[in-house]
């Protein structure tokens, strides 16, 4: 299978998952998404960890780095037309601070 870059690996039993991908499908057309549950995509990239994948979002871009976590979040943000012109608001350590925060809430939420 050929896998379109970037992509996003979520998991698609996770409420929380689910809408994170439907709100990014909504804002990038061009963004790709697939099940981390997929086992296919693990023999395509040997270097993600299944487990890893299902704990945190992770991302491959389109240079083929691999993105995990509050890292894709970053990345998102600097990216996606309609939000990088607010990318300036988090460019700095209370941004930093308030992301991290953010992003855990949602992790716990997750668990």
């Amino acid at each position: 299978m050929k896998y379109h870059l970037p992509l996003i690996l979520f998991d698609p039993e996770c409420p929380l998952c689910l809408r994170f991908k439907q709100g990014l499908e909504y804002l990038d057309k061009n963004l790709n998404f697939i099940s981390a549950r997929d086992p296919d995509v693990y023999q395509h990239f040997p270097e993600l960890s299944r487990q890893a994948c299902l704990e945190k979002v992770h991302m491959i871009t389109r240079e083929n780095k691999i993105l995990a976590g509050p890292e894709v979040v970053d990345e998102l943000v600097h990216t996606l037309p309609g939000v990088s012109k607010f990318a300036w608001l988090l460019d700095n350590d209370q941004g930093k601070k308030v992301k991290d925060f953010f992003y855990q809430k949602v992790e716990e939420l997750r668990e």
